[in-house]
């Protein structure tokens, strides 16, 4: 009797489980492309959005220049 208890618990609780993650993720991601294009579309309205994207192109610049100027070369275990 208790594993049929067991089992039927089991079953029940993994019923809703399988019928909330079959598209549940497709849902989300569309929810988040949706807002983050209405955020960005916000965002680029502003006055100030061009001196920002400008600094913020500025800084990888500068920070790949300083990468490819390193003279450091990590070297793992695996690879002398």
């Amino acid at each position: 009797m208790k594993l049929l208890s067991a089992l039927l618990s089991v079953t029940l609780l993994s019923v809703p489980l399988s019928a909330f993650a079959e598209g549940g993720s497709s849902r989300v991601t569309a929810r988040m492309q949706a807002q983050r294009d209405e955020s960005m579309a916000r965002f680029l309205e502003r006055e100030d959005a061009k001196a920002i994207i400008t600094a913020q192109q500025a800084a990888k610049a500068r920070l790949a220049a300083r990468i490819a100027g390193s003279t450091h070369l990590e070297s793992s275990v695996d690879q002398p």
